[in-house]
């Protein structure tokens, strides 16, 4: 690691972040970009003397523990064939983590000590039928670590019913569990105070949510708040360092979600922290989002310091003044860069920061605050170089209805903003994620090819709004597709697309929005690449699920009990309409998906075949929503480069030519 003044380490970060290249940059290699990060999920050990990190080895994700005091790295784990995830202290000698089972989502809970002694499995995956056989079945997830207890760690568990969560403690070294809070409902999610006790239980029935209060010490629960899933309403967040007020989220009166401060003492919503006219502050299924916000801790100070929220790109605001003096240093030698601090050490002396951008995934740094120096820990990304990159800008437009969308557009590098190739590319979900100003491999993988990258947040995504999501219902291929159309249209009318070339790609909702593009708009694209995508609406939808939690899925997509809504799921399916499709489309399942069943690309590619239509299908044996091993996702990443180049053609190239059929995998 090297040491370096703070000031000096900001000029030298991302130096020519802002330079412009009079002429194209080179092709480069299709692993520059979807090779795993040289080191991700750094965290201090309590006692600040040790920081744990994920790095590759044998090409998958590993434990390894930086010695600050000794200035070394050491490997603590070794697998070959999975991959470690999700790295957190238990205490300062024993760490937890995940491991992945190719693709099931069903990870199972590990421990070991820093030194990378007495490994043990604490829980098998959540997911997983319970058997005898196997090891705590019933865990579902960690909270974190126990104050109370330190040779254990709460942790979600259905133990005493199948259905719902209990808070249990997990002891390190046996993996047994006990009860500790029994769940009073069906509870989506517990709210912890700072001293290790559950204050909030926050509990769903489909349709409604009611939030459950109790005092320290107390065990009796009292209800402080419910809505309807789609009103108006607030949820806490986290307890400050008081453990009595508490931040919450709330969109009463308001158009966007904004953070508030609520008294546990006179149970009064109180104090406005941080708001924005356009953009939720905290996204209301944030566990499932976590980037939606950030909350920073001082645990020095007992309190929080900061809250950071995605808008235009990841915003802060600063309740320290400390704190935002120093991150004020930081941001104003690079302004177009995010520095966000991840974590502060226990005695508040140290930080680590995380800055990064559009066009780099970014540096972690330490900061120490006695010695007012920076201290590079490691660059996430060595081989990207951010002078190739494209910067991400941001663009509104309106929708055929009047309905303001925004959108990120990038532009390649050394190329006029005229008459490019374009690739739509709509974000999965639909309803909760948004896209957001950040490094994306596959965007910058896009412009690196020569093409222009339209994202749009149509209506349904997440983080503008409960109007603007619930506008997405029911609108499968309907006005949420007519809004990426629109995108299209707009990029087109701009002078920035040559309508000849536009392709269009996404994974998970957005290959659904692939597949009903080249189906319904097949006039549009040139070609279209379907990863992980839903092709049968009806085949999305949960069928062995509570009654009362179907009013969700009813709500959302439909009820195929009810005649127009069956019409409308069959009409806006694209497996239904393979025939109509007029262009070549990739398409790419991991046979393991627990979320996009295989049977949705077997399904479409059986359509395709029998109207002997141009396709390529690639199967991952040994995958799920996505390709996380090393050599599979690069491999992938290959066949659409050769897969562009057949029917688009190389950067630069202005005619399209007649498109060459892809033959389908025997």
């Amino acid at each position: 690691m090297r040491s370096f003044p703070l000031l000096a380490a900001c000029a030298g970060l991302f130096a020519a972040a802002s330079g412009l290249f009079a002429q194209p940059v080179p092709v480069l290699p299709v692993e520059t970009f979807f090779q795993a990060p040289a080191i991700t999920s750094l965290s201090f050990s309590p006692n600040g003397k040790y920081i744990l990190c994920l790095v590759p080895f044998e090409r998958r994700m590993n434990l390894a523990v930086i010695d600050l005091e000794k200035g070394t790295k050491n490997l603590i784990t070794n697998f070959k064939d999975k991959q470690a995830t999700r790295p957190s202290w238990a205490n300062d000698d024993r760490i937890l983590f995940r491991v992945d089972d190719d693709g099931k989502e069903s990870f199972a809970l590990y421990a070991v000590n820093r030194d990378g002694s007495d490994p043990v499995i604490l829980a098998s995956g959540y997911s997983k039928v319970a058997t005898t056989s196997e090891i705590n079945a019933r865990f579902r997830e960690v909270i974190g670590t126990s104050k109370k207890d330190p040779r254990g760690i709460n942790v979600l568990a259905n133990i005493e019913r199948i259905d719902w969560s209990d808070v249990a403690r997990l002891d390190l070294r046996t993996g047994r569990m006990n009860v500790v809070v029994r769940a009073p409902g069906d509870v989506e999610r517990y709210v912890f105070d700072r001293n290790d006790e559950v204050r909030f239980a926050i509990i769903t029935n489909g349709r409604n949510r009611r939030v459950l209060y109790r005092d320290a010490g107390a065990k009796d629960w009292t209800e402080v708040a419910s809505r309807d899933v789609d009103g108006e309403g607030w949820e806490p967040v986290v307890f400050d360092g008081d453990s009595r007020t508490v931040f919450v989220w709330s969109d009463i009166g308001r158009t966007n979600r904004a953070l508030y401060k609520w008294d546990a003492a006179t149970r009064q919503l109180g104090e406005l922290v941080v708001a924005d006219d356009t953009y939720d502050i905290v996204i209301p299924n944030f566990e499932s989002f976590p980037r939606s916000f950030q909350i920073v801790f001082d645990p020095s100070k007992k309190k929080i310091v900061g809250v950071g929220y995605y808008a235009d790109r990841l915003r802060f605001k600063w309740l320290d003044a400390e704190i935002e003096a120093i991150h004020k240093t930081v941001e104003t030698s690079l302004p177009d860069t995010v520095h966000s601090i991840r974590q502060i050490s226990e005695d508040g002396n140290k930080l680590i920061f995380l800055s990064y951008n559009d066009r780099d995934p970014g540096v972690y740094y330490l900061f120490d605050k006695s010695r007012k120096k920076l201290t590079e820990i490691a660059v996430i990304s060595p081989k990207i170089d951010p002078e190739q990159m494209a910067p991400m800008q941001r663009v509104v437009f309106n929708a055929r209805d009047g309905l303001k969308l925004h959108a990120y557009l990038t532009l390649p590098k050394g190329r006029p903003a005229k008459n490019l190739p374009l690739i739509l590319h709509p974000h999965g979900g639909p309803y909760g994620p948004r896209d957001d100003w950040t490094f994306n491999a596959e965007v910058q993988f896009y412009a690196n090819r020569g093409y222009a990258v339209l994202q749009v947040d149509y209506r349904g995504s997440g983080g503008y709004g409960r109007q603007f999501e619930m506008a997405g219902y029911k609108k499968w291929g309907l006005e949420m597709q007519d809004d990426l159309t629109d995108g299209v249209k707009w990029a087109i009318a701009q002078g920035i697309a040559d309508p000849a070339r536009v392709v269009i790609s996404g994974a998970s909702y957005g290959g659904y929005a692939v597949m009903a593009g080249l189906a319904f708009t097949p006039e549009l694209y040139c070609a279209g690449i379907n990863y992980v995508g839903v092709t049968d609406i009806e085949l999305r939808m949960p069928k062995a699920v509570a009654s009362e939690r179907m009013w969700w899925v009813h709500s959302r997509m439909g009820d195929l009990s009810k005649r127009e809504d069956k019409e409308r799921i069959y009409k806006t399916s694209p497996v239904n309409f393979a025939d109509r499709i007029r262009v070549p489309v990739l398409m790419a399942y991991g046979k393991n998906d627990p979320r996009v069943v295989i049977e949705h690309g077997y399904d479409m590619e059986a359509a395709l075949k029998k109207h002997n239509k141009p396709y390529k299908m690639i199967i991952e044996a040994d995958e799920g929503h996505g390709f996380r091993k090393e050599e599979q996702r690069i491999a992938f990443y290959r066949e659409i480069d050769t897969f562009l180049e057949t029917v688009v053609g190389k950067p630069g190239r202005v005619d399209v030519g007649e498109a060459k059929v892809v033959q389908p995998k025997s």
